[in-house]
Order: C-alpha cells, then structure tokens, then sequence
C-alpha cells in the first residue's frame, strides 16, 4: 500500500534523519507506522510517527499540530508518553517482543524505530484458517507467555494483544507487536489512562480511564481472547456487553471455550481458556506465572483424552503450516525432541503423536523411571535453618505433571524456584568445525541423548540460597543482592546445599547439579551454532552479562532475553558447576545415552561464563576445568531435577 492512500502520510522517499521512508504499514489511533530504510546500516526498519486522531494533523510540509489551542495539551501529554514509554520499551530484550530500535522528536511529533520483522499476523492467519488444532497453539504459547512475563515484570501492561498485533515470522516464532497502548502498570500512578479498547478483547476493567484495576491479569483477558478465537473460531464477545448481562443476573452472552472446542481440544486447556476470559479482574489468574500452569502444564490423563475428531485434527496439524513449527526464534539444525512419557494406557496414534511432539521429528521412547531411595537418608546439618514441620510440607501444594511438555513449569515448594521441563531428545555435543575459539577438549563434535528433566529457570540466588543456608557461608550475604545469582560457591557447597534441601524437604524433591551433557542440551535449545542465538557475538549483550556490559559485577537474573526454551542467564553472569569431572579426550569416548562424564579426576567443569568473560567464553560448547575448591566471584550454579514418581 502507498503512503498517498493517507492524506496525512509523510511521502515515500520523505528522510527522517537517516531513516528513509518506503511506504505505510498501517494507521491507528495514536499514529501511523512506516516501512524505513536505515540508510547507515541499510537494513528495513519500522517506523512509528505519533499522530494521534481527532486531535493533531499534519500541515503543509511535514510538522504536525494539534488542531486545535485545547487540544494542545493533550497533545503534549501524549506526546511526553510516547517518548518516556519508548525509552523504557528499549530496554526490553526478548525474541518475542519488538525491538525499539531508537526514537527522537522531529516535525514537533516524535517517532520510534523498531526492528521490521517479516511475516504474517495471526489475524491473516486465521482468516485463512479460521482455526488451528491444539498443537499449533501450544507451539507458540510459550514464548507469547515469556514475553508477556518480561513485560510485567518491568511493571508494564501492553493493553492490546489480539490477533493483527501478533505477528508469526517465517520461522513460525510469534513476536508481539505495537506497544503504542502500553503503559506503566505501578501502583498508585497518578497518570490517568487513556480508554483504548479493542472490542472482544479488551477486559471490561480498561473501560476505567483511571487504570487502578488494571493490571497483569488484563494482558491476560486479551491473550485469552486471542485464544478464544484460534480454538471456536468466533470472535468473544464484547466484555461490556458481557458485564451488563452479569448485572442483570443473566446467563453469559458468550459461549466458553469448553463448549465450543468440545472433542477438539483437551479439557484442560479449554478451561485455562475460560478462566482468563472472566469477566471480573478478580475471578482470572493474576500472572503468567499462575496461568502458564492451568495452559501447557495440566496432566493429560484418560479422562482428559481427546476424542476420535480431535485425533483427526491433530493429525492434520502435523502438516506444514504457518504456525506448525519449532517453537525456537530460529530454525534448529539438530534432532531435539521431547520424548512423551504418559503413565496411561497409549492407542497407537497417541504413540506417533507423542513421538512427534514439538519438533516434528521422531525420537527414542524413553521409559520413566522411578527415583530409587535408599531406606535410611542420613543428612549432615550444616545449617541451623529449620525444615518445614508437617503441617507446613502438607500445604505445600505441587503439581505433579504426569506428561510434561516443553514449556511447562513445576515450582519448587520451598523456596518458589521455578523449574522449566527440558523436553528429551538428541543433539550434537560440542563446538563444530570453524568456531572461533575452538578448543581440543570440545571435540570431537558427538551425538548425545538425555532424558529430559526439570531446568531452574535461573541460577541459584541469593534469596532462594538464605532459605536453605541461612548465612552459610559467612559474611558473604549483600541484601541488596537477594535476587543477583549466587558466587563464591565451592563445587562442595553446592553439595552441602542440596544435602540441606534433601534433610529439609525430603527424597521426593530430590534436587542435583546438571551434567554437561544435560547443561550444553539444554542451553543449545535446538540450536548448533556457537551461541544458541547465532554463530556471532554482536547480539551477546541482548542475551548476556559479559565483560563489555557487566560493570564489573554480578547483576539480577531474568534481565535479558531467555534461549528458546525460556532459560535465563545460561550464557554470562556467573559460571555454572556441573556434575562432572574435567577429562581431555572424555568426547572421544563419551557414551551416546546420558553421559556423566569422567569417572573421576582432579578438576570439575563449570559452564557458560560469567560476567568478567569474553565473547569466546561465553559460547555454549565452551568447557571451562577448575579446581573443585575455587569460589571466585563469578562462580554460582544452577539446578535441575529428574523426572521422578512421588
């Protein structure tokens, strides 16, 4: 489309800076987004011009004026938002969210440039589709779920996710776009919101300009709404028109989710559906982090089998479609496959399904197997931290996923440590031919398969730390670091901490150190290329605290861009112990199926690297041997937990 189809679109060829405009993307409320060209770099660019409607228009040339003399300080007050939310926007770092590339003021409006990504919105697609099956959703869920988590931990609502603002790339990754409604959702704001609806998916809560009930749970609403319509096909209806039938004591105008996608969907999932599309903020899930169990994590048991139809359609949904891919930002070049372990009675096509899985790929049943626990567990007390009694372990609730899936999370009882499931497959283990910074003991480059198991979603901190250790060790506690990784931990502490937790919680959350070959399969998240983003460094600082941006320090986990898989921090901050020992030639004769390094030595590998490291350090085939009695302040660990029966 050409920019004159807008009377009030700057003319393609028009040059903002060095940014040159090619045509009109679209036009909304607050403004219109542009195709550009940065002519530095000369790679295509995004776009956005604040020229909000109803209030302000370009005159003669390129300036932009309200229309007005009352108009002018509304104007002004949007203008001043789009800037300071611009700025704050930049800062994110997620595959899933848009990057705002840069902003300034020109033509007395102001203008952000984001990252142009290729692909179609899942609006298009589902016109062309009307609906997708269970395990197209479930594709790009996760990472959907892990860019509204970073969002609302920076104290930020988006306020318009539906369909046209997510775009599914050529990869078939999902990246959120237009962040033009977003707003700071900080308690007490004293900034009025603007009421931006868009009806069906909007929550009747951002009705209220004043934007005191908005909140995480509003994001949600809309993202149920998305949902709602890839399952019935239907639009939801508007939630004020919803809220009124409440107040008249009458049946909701709007069908759920489990009557409509009945035999097609899983019941569990139809009801995460519902449950997000209450009516009452109060009634919905208050986080992702509440809701992403209810949506990928619920136990698929006989009750909950999916009929014969929706069998037809999963089926179908294996077939090459926009969506049907990889849930990774970039395509894998290895055989990761999650290996599906049901406890149930398995038809034959439930078999080839849960051989498929998320990466459509066939892959080595693995049977589960049971934790063996010795009769006696004998514990050494090396803190005076205190076990929870029996009333406090039976309130502890856990949900024990029988049949888990990528992008599931448990969260460990005690502590709150959340935990992703790493689905099983086959990968190749070590540093592939050409990668700068190569080194003999990671080759030679070697099919591996693991079992899967349960990842922290970050390291160890310093807060879930004191929980179990107390002050242990001394004098080593900042509490203005409670959530940066812990450092200065022996390769033996490591252990004092999980005999703790064991002498705390007991065999059944029996917690350990990764092996190698589990951390390097879990980092690599699909990938083969030196960093699970690339084969290059320049985007390291999007992924990791390194030498060039660290300032010298630890710094809190979480703060950037996850692998594909949801894990934080896996390159950078701090080293990582794992289990094994250090052996040179330990590749060339390393078993295929769950290796567990040397069988004994003088040195431990740590992985990763931290934040003192350089680029080269930081590569996922990097194997790093230390003494087993270093604890350098860069040097923490993170856990994992194997897949066990209660």
């Amino acid at each position: 489309m050409s920019s004159n189809k807008y009377l009030e679109a700057l003319p393609a060829g028009y040059t903002l800076l060095w940014y040159e405009v090619l045509k009109v993307l679209g036009k909304g409320g607050f403004g219109i987004t542009y195709l550009g060209r940065d002519t530095n770099l000369n790679q295509l660019v995004a776009i956005k011009e604040y020229l909000p409607v109803g209030i302000a228009g370009r005159e003669e040339g390129s300036q932009v004026h309200p229309n007005s003399p009352k108009d002018a300080a509304t104007f002004e007050w949007g203008l001043d938002r789009f800037l300071k939310e611009a700025q704050i926007l930049a800062k994110f770092k997620h595959p899933s969210i848009v990057r705002v590339a840069s902003f300034f003021r020109d033509s007395n409006t102001a203008y952000m440039v984001m990252e142009y990504e290729e692909g179609q919105g899942l609006d298009e697609v589902l016109k062309q589709r009307k609906t997708l099956s269970e395990a197209e959703i479930k594709r790009i869920l996760p990472p959907l779920l892990s860019g509204l988590e970073m969002l609302h931990a920076a104290d930020f609502i988006h306020r318009d996710i539906k369909p046209p603002n997510i775009l599914i790339r050529k990869n078939g990754t999902p990246v959120i776009l237009d962040f033009g409604s977003a707003r700071q959702a900080v308690a007490g704001a004293s900034d009025q919101m603007t009421s931006l609806l868009s009806l069906g998916y909007s929550p009747f809560e951002q009705y209220d300009s004043s934007g005191n009930r908005q909140g995480p749970w509003s994001d949600i609403y809309a993202l149920g709404g998305v949902l709602y319509r890839a399952v019935t096909g239907e639009k939801p209806v508007d939630a004020a028109i919803r809220i009124a039938a409440k107040l008249r004591n009458e049946s909701d105008p709007m069908r759920s989710a489990v009557e409509l996608g009945k035999n097609r969907f899983s019941p569990g999932f139809l009801k995460a559906i519902d449950k997000a599309l209450m009516v009452l903020e109060t009634d919905r899930p208050q986080s992702v982090a509440a809701w992403r169990p209810m949506l990928v994590g619920a136990a698929f048991n006989e009750a909950d089998q999916l009929s014969a139809t929706a069998k037809r359609e999963e089926e179908k949904s294996l077939s090459p479609s926009p969506v049907a891919t990889q849930p990774a930002p970039r395509p894998a070049s290895v055989s990761t496959q999650s290996a599906r372990i049901v406890r149930q009675k398995k038809s034959s096509w439930r078999s080839f399904i849960s051989s498929i899985n998320d990466f459509g790929l066939q892959s080595k049943p693995v049977e589960r197997k049971h934790l063996t626990v010795p009769p006696k567990v004998v514990v050494e007390a090396i803190s005076d931290q205190p076990a929870p009694s029996k009333e406090e372990l039976a309130k502890m609730e856990e949900v024990d996923i029988l049949d888990p899936k990528l992008g599931d999370v448990w969260i460990e009882p005690m502590t709150k440590m959340e935990f992703l499931w790493i689905p099983a497959g086959t990968f190749q283990m070590g540093s592939q031919k050409g990668e700068a910074g190569r080194k003999a003991d990671e080759i030679p480059v070697h099919e591996v398969y693991v079992d899967g198991f349960w990842m922290g979603k970050y390291p160890v901190t310093w807060s879930k730390w004191r929980r179990v250790m107390g002050n242990y060790p001394p004098g080593l506690y900042d509490p203005a670091k409670d959530n940066h990784p812990v450092e200065r931990v022996l390769w033996e502490d490591t252990q004092k901490f999980l005999r703790q937790y064991l002498r705390m919680m007991g065999p059944k959350f029996r917690l350990r150190l990764p092996t190698e070959a589990e951390w390097e399969y879990a980092a690599r998240a699909g990938s083969s290329t030196a960093y699970y983003f690339g084969d290059h460094a320049t985007a390291l600082a999007e992924y990791a605290w390194f030498q060039n941006n660290s300032n010298n320090q630890t710094q809190p986990v979480g703060l950037k861009a996850p692998n594909q898989w949801g894990l934080h921090d896996m390159l950078g901050n701090v080293w990582e112990w794992t289990e094994d020992w250090h052996s040179e030639d330990y590749y060339s004769k390393s078993p295929k199926e769950n290796p567990k390094g040397a069988p004994f030595g003088e040195l431990r590998v740590r992985r990763g690297g931290s934040w003192r490291s350089n680029e080269v350090a930081c590569r996922v085939a990097h194997r790093n041997r230390v003494l087993a009695k270093s604890n350098s302040n860069a040097l923490g660990f993170r856990l994992v937990r194997g897949l066990t029966e209660s």
